[in-house]
């Protein structure tokens, strides 16, 4: 193996490419391969590997897959076939399993300080030897998936056990390390990569020296610090609750000193808020004097029970706008409640009265009174002798009798209602007056609290609840203890503008390094685009400023790069797209709107030939993975990235292939027989053989043109591995 190659073991039973549950483990056997190590049978040899074979041949799950599982990509319940499981119900497993050959001191120093971060020890997991300055390390990394049962009714888990170098280690781990090292490009995912402004960003800044990412995410990491810092501190500001004047004048002179003035106001105003303070304590104290008599009235017990949990300091401290007007809703809610206990006693107290009182001229009982002298007055004289005996009775005589002893049902009801309304023990008034005594305090007493409360309230300009706040800011104020609006919050945002200043000076430099880049790489893809079927078309670059940048987190600097695919004498109209001068006809456009799918492709490869690691970059956040010293990867592994691609562009596509491969190991899935022609190994997958001589010959007449004009073909392929020949010498 060269430097920087990788070796890819995929194992199985038969060499058969799909996963088998009886063996766990897949390998890619080289039947055509003589050679006594067993090791080497195994290796995918060469700086650009073609993997070659019929459609539905598995050439995707063999290499493709693999590499994504063992760099932490998503396992699925479909690379296992539980249907067949073995008869000793053994759980149905797979290994997915990669061997890198690290020589690159770049790349060894990446692993060490990943292991590091990890806790992992570097002297146990690796072995780095080092004879005159020289040193390679070896990774082989491994994950096995299997099925776990769960629960009765629900689907069966895939469970990961992940290994570097045969050490048990997470699946967070191995990605950590994997990823970087081994890029797997899917041709269709890559080319709609393109259509993304954060990949396509990721591309160029793969071109840009790290220090100066570094340095500009630094300065925006900075520059979001001290933006949270003003907004905490702005927030605070705004919960605060200080009168309307003060507040106004902190925010014009942004200075803590306060002349002679206005301290002495702000000390009146204190002393003011202090002796409301006591007042009120005391009526509080004077209220929640009445919880210690016995009460069978739950309102009166309960609100009385709130106030005395309830104090001034309390109420100023709190930050929940919603507890810190407990203590005035309060008092107004014992206002309402004793007014109202009050009217319902001097009702209790006149009904009494007008039922049974006899010293009230229009009361019930004497109205009673009386009718019954009426009664009297209106009835039948006596007759009879001396003695005064009633000797006959008239019909007006029988009726009064009966009135009279009606008149005095009425008088009993009249008794009954008089005593449930009376004030003794069990008496309505009795209760009433009891229940009233638990607080002593007058009604119009707690109303000329209540009211002064509003009066202070409207002078500071708040609503009262906020008032015990606003005294406790007074204080504080006054004590020095907080300078939000006079001192910390003016600074934060001295600081938030300075840090924008320098940031913004950042980016500017930032700006003009991605525009020479820009510029440059236009000019020479350019260049390539005839040699790859595209004529008459050039590449550009684009820069487009951001208006009022956020510089959030996943995106660094304030803009934003489109490509472009031009055609001779156009211009640019302010719809985006690209017209020519002499007609209306549209003929350009940007790459994601008017490139074919082979066009993409070509492209991608033509941005990775002048920007090394630029497609392994795509759908990266530009603020996290150049920032801090990137690493071309060990190993490419593109899957059909030269589809719909043919004729003269396939071998410029080929050839740019072969010139990646001199800086990392390419590994391509391909179907384009000039590829496979130019590569320094050619794997086709029927079994899973390594190819050469008389055999590869064969395959390159098959993938050209499949059983027809087999001798024609032959010859096709022959001229095939002279040009491809002559083309890797040069």
């Amino acid at each position: 193996m060269t430097n920087g190659q990788s070796t890819t073991t995929l194992e199985e039973n038969n060499g058969d490419h799909h996963i088998d549950e009886e063996d766990d483990v897949i390998v890619l056997n080289f039947d055509g391969i003589e050679n006594n190590n067993e090791d080497e049978d195994r290796c995918l040899f060469g700086n650009l590997v073609s993997i070659t074979g019929e459609t539905g041949s598995g050439k995707s799950l063999l290499v493709s897959k693999v590499a994504d599982l063992v760099t932490g990509g998503k396992a699925s319940v479909s690379l296992l076939q539980s249907s067949t499981a073995t008869s000793d119900m053994t759980p149905p497993t797979a290994t997915a399993e990669m061997v890198l050959s690290l020589y690159d001191e770049s790349h060894i120093s990446f692993v060490t300080k990943t292991l590091s971060d990890m806790d992992l020890d570097p002297e146990i997991m690796l072995q780095i030897p080092s004879e005159n300055g020289y040193r390679e390390i070896t990774l082989r990394l491994k994950r096995t998936i299997s099925l776990v049962s769960s629960n009765k009714g629900q689907q069966p888990r895939i469970k990961s056990n992940c290994f570097i170098n045969d050490h048990l280690v997470s699946l967070k781990t191995l990605k950590a390390i994997a990823s970087p090292l081994v890029a797997v490009v899917n041709a269709p995912v890559a080319a709609a990569a393109l259509g993304q402004s954060s990949s396509r960003l990721s591309m160029i800044d793969n071109g840009i020296p790290p220090t100066v990412l570094t340095w500009v995410h630094q300065l925006q990491v900075t520059y979001r610090k001290r933006k949270k810092d003003r907004k905490v501190l702005q927030k605070e500001m705004d919960s605060q609750i200080l009168p309307v004047s003060m507040m106004r004048d902190n925010n014009n002179n942004n200075n803590s000193d306060y002349d002679d003035k206005q301290l002495d106001l702000l000390r009146h105003w204190i002393d003011e808020l202090d002796g409301f303070e006591r007042r009120i304590t005391d009526v509080q104290n004077s209220i929640c004097s009445g919880i210690l008599m016995q009460n069978d009235d739950l309102e009166i017990e309960r609100l009385l029970e709130d106030l005395d949990g309830l104090d001034w300091m309390t109420a100023a401290n709190t930050v929940s706008p919603d507890t810190s007007s407990m203590l005035y809703a309060t008092l107004l809610d014992l206002h309402d409640y004793l007014r109202n206990l009050d009217a319902r006693i001097i009702a209790a107290t006149e009904a009494r009265d007008s039922l049974a009182s006899m010293s009230v001229s229009e009361s019930a009982r004497a109205a009673l009174e009386r009718t019954r002298q009426l009664l009297l007055d209106a009835g039948p004289q006596r007759e009879g002798n001396m003695s005064g005996t009633i000797t006959a009775k008239s019909r007006v005589g029988v009726a009064t009798e009966k009135a009279h002893q009606m008149l005095n049902h009425v008088e009993d009801a009249l008794s009954e209602c008089a005593t449930f309304l009376d004030d003794d023990s069990l008496g309505l008034l009795a209760t009433l007056k009891a229940t009233r005594r638990t607080c002593p305090l007058t009604t119009e007493g707690l109303l000329e609290h209540i009211t002064e409360w509003n009066i202070l309230a409207r002078k500071h300009g708040i609503s009262p609840d906020q008032l015990p706040h606003c005294h406790d800011n007074l204080r504080k104020e006054l004590d020095g203890g907080v300078e939000l609006g006079s001192t910390l919050l003016p600074e934060a945002k001295i600081a938030e503008a300075k840090a924008l200043k320098e940031l913004e000076e950042g980016c500017r430099v930032l700006t003009g390094t991605r525009k020479t880049l820009c510029l440059r790489i236009s000019s020479l893809i350019s260049r390539r685009l005839p040699r790859l079927g595209m004529e008459n078309s050039k590449f550009e670059a684009r820069l487009c400023p951001i208006e009022n940048p956020t510089y959030s987190r996943s995106h660094l600097g304030a803009e934003e790069i489109d490509f472009y695919l031009l055609h001779d004498d156009q211009i640019i109209r302010d719809t985006g797209t690209i017209e020519t001068k002499n007609s209306n006809h549209q003929i350009g456009g940007k790459v994601e709107n008017v490139a074919s799918s082979g066009e993409k492709a070509r492209i991608l490869l033509a941005i990775e030939c002048e920007i090394p690691g630029s497609i392994s970059a795509l759908g990266s956040n530009p603020t996290e993975s150049n920032t801090g010293g990137s690493i071309l990867p060990v190993t490419v592994i593109y899957d059909e990235i030269d589809a719909h691609v043919g004729g003269r562009a396939s071998i410029a596509v080929a050839q740019m292939l072969f010139d990646q491969s001199k800086s990392c190991q390419v590994l391509s899935i391909t179907h384009s027989p000039s590829l496979a022609a130019i590569a320094n190994t050619h794997i086709c997958v029927r079994k899973a053989s390594r190819v050469e001589g008389i055999e590869r010959r064969k395959e390159l007449a098959r993938m050209a043109s499949g059983d027809m004009a087999v001798e024609e073909a032959e010859v096709f392929a022959e001229a095939l591995l002279r040009d491809a020949s002559i083309n890797t010498r040069e």
